[in-house]
């Protein structure tokens, strides 16, 4: 269970955290009046371009188009996760971050979990002490004794219950045996190891605790329903979908380098490890996930997804490539290294160290990588093949954000297949259309002043971002309540916020919002400044309202003549009917 920090806290902190000071600690900030500028970190910039808004809360960079809160700016900067991002927070503004009574049970619980599998581990390390096999398997692996004590390398006897004697005396210690992991509980009572005759391999979080194992057999006969490798299962400590192998054990060389690779198993991590390339991870015997190559960025600056030439292989690069595309960006990049004959352990093994790392500059960026899929997967020799190429390559590409990095996509593609840049632009891929794309599209032959217009709710937002004090001009009772339009619910929640202060800022607002997507979504709504006019934002604000509220009345109308059909109206809503029926055209 992640750590659970109250919202209102997080309200209040952002509330009470100068921006300009936490960026100052980092930044040289220059004074311009109500600003600030400052050189941008994010991107290679000579001249000041990213500004700091202290009344907001909120920095923005016009060249990269780079923004955040303070908070974000802790995450992106100093590469911190949003937790510990909340508690260097905390320690600037001098204030505690506090926890629920659950919380610290809770906490309690996972700490001795934690403890447990650390004393395993420990076991584990010197099993393969006493083990000749074992030492023999990594000897074979070529990993010497440096190096499988920088990953605490280990043995699981050949027996049912080595960890059941050593740590399970109690029901209790079973008990927390089994939420680690580490035992099976039989059908019929009883338990019995679950590691055995296997080489483990700790896996650790962040700050080096050990919150799992994987385990490679070492027998040379596999049996045909044992796993070559078994990872521990999912626990409130392990989940496979957030964790990297190798990444406490790498950070520091990922981060001196800014870049990091990530394979595909152990042996791969810790066989480049051995050969001196320190800078590898590798997931958990499941496929890349969005948490992964988040982990990665807050560190470093560029992945390299270095994969074997089979099937799987192939397959896992792929969805890797698909899962950067949203999170690429100017100072972000992915680049993709297929080794068609060996994997990356073999390959350092026989070729050495200079070879791998002339093989990865060689590694494809993300868009060369993008248009091999396609054209692997087609035949574009014929038009049919060429245009199945097209789409695939654009449907990817609509995937990423608005912006220079999908402008620049869109024009490399038409120009590898040679088509008009026109053609490409707000392209919508055939096989794709659904009806709701079918009305896009319908939309995107309007004319520009209207194609361009926002949608009503955005318009709202937008403007309650800038100045939120006009949210109070809304009754509470009556927020639009029979409206089901996108975005909505997050304009309500708005308002509701907004009537819990006396005051809020912008940044508030955004970070009270904890998805990141819906963050990117307000923080661009934040940065189009240039369509509001800031002389009539309040009547603006009044107009936008009063058409939600009509629209929102006609739904409501709508509700009714259809209950009033079924015959379900009681009789207030029949005198709401009428009421309704009179006054709205």
């Amino acid at each position: 269970m992640s750590e659970h920090i109250p919202q209102d806290f997080i309200d209040d902190l952002i509330e009470r955290t100068d921006i300009s000071e936490v960026i100052g600690r980092s930044l040289e900030l220059k004074n311009t009046g109500n600003e600030y500028r400052a050189i941008c970190p994010f991107h290679n910039d000579t001249k000041p371009s990213l500004t700091i808004v202290p009344q907001k809360g909120f920095y923005h960079c016009f060249v990269c188009e780079a923004n955040g809160t303070a908070l974000g700016f802790l995450m992106e900067y100093e590469r911190l996760s949003f937790v510990e991002a909340i508690k260097e927070l905390a320690k600037i503004v001098g204030v505690t971050v506090p926890k629920t009574k659950e919380d610290r049970v809770v906490s309690k619980e996972n700490n001795d979990l934690k403890s447990l599998l650390s004393q395993v581990s420990k076991h584990y390390e010197k099993n393969l002490k006493d083990s000749t096999i074992a030492i023999e398997y990594f000897k074979n692996r070529g990993i010497n004794g440096e190096t499988a004590k920088h990953y605490a390398l280990g043995f699981a006897k050949k027996s049912y219950n080595d960890i059941l004697k050593k740590f399970g005396k109690t029901e209790k210690d079973k008990k927390q045996l089994v939420a680690c992991g580490l035992l099976t509980e039989k059908d019929h009572g009883g338990y019995f190891d679950k590691f055995r005759n296997r080489v483990m391999f700790p896996i650790r979080n962040n700050r080096g605790e050990v919150v799992g194992f994987g385990g490679r057999v070492i027998s040379r006969v596999i049996k045909d329903n044992e796993p070559k490798y078994l990872n521990s299962p999912g626990t409130v400590l392990f989940k496979k979908g957030e964790l990297l192998y190798g990444l406490f054990e790498s950070k520091k060389s990922i981060a001196e380098r800014n870049s990091a690779v990530i394979v595909e198993g152990y042996t791969d991590v810790i066989g480049l490890y051995q050969f001196g390339v320190g800078n590898s991870l590798a997931t958990l015997g499941t496929a890349t996930t969005e948490n992964h190559i988040n982990k990665v960025f807050r560190i470093s600056d560029q992945i390299i997804f270095c994969f074997d030439g089979d099937d799987a292989g192939k397959k896992a690069a792929e969805k890797a490539m698909k899962l950067c595309l949203p999170l690429v960006r100017k100072n972000k990049e992915a680049y993709f290294l297929i080794l068609e004959d060996e994997d990356p352990d073999e390959f350092i093994r026989k070729h050495g160290h200079e070879q791998f790392e002339a093989r990865l500059a060689t590694a494809k960026s993300t868009e060369e990588f993008l248009i091999n899929i396609c054209n692997q997967n087609s035949d574009i020799n014929s038009v049919k093949g060429k245009a199945n190429a097209v789409e695939d390559a654009m449907a990817m590409v609509n995937t990423i954000q608005d912006g220079i990095y999908k402008d620049l996509m869109i024009k490399k593609i038409a120009s590898e297949y040679n088509l008009t840049l026109e053609k490409l632009v707000n392209y919508a891929p055939s096989k794709k259309i659904t009806r709701k794309a079918t009305r896009t599209d319908t939309q995107r032959n309007k004319p520009a002043y209207l194609k361009n217009r926002p949608s009503l709710i955005n318009q709202a937002i937008r403007i309650l971002l800038h100045k939120p004090e006009l949210g109070k001009t809304i009754d509470l009772n009556n927020q639009f309540k029979h409206l089901d339009q996108k975005g909505v619910g997050v304009l309500r929640e708005i308002i509701q916020l907004i009537h819990t202060k006396d005051s809020i800022k912008l940044a508030t607002i955004i970070e009270h919002f904890q998805d990141q997507k819906l963050q990117r979504y307000l923080s661009k709504l934040a940065n189009d400044e240039g369509l509001i006019n800031k002389n009539e934002m309040l009547s603006e604000f009044n107009d936008i309202t009063q058409r939600l509220n009509i629209q929102d009345l006609r739904k409501e109308l709508t509700i009714l003549i259809e209950q009033a059909k079924n015959k379900s109206l009681n009789d207030q809503d029949a005198s709401r009917l009428k009421e309704l029926s009179k006054n709205i055209k």
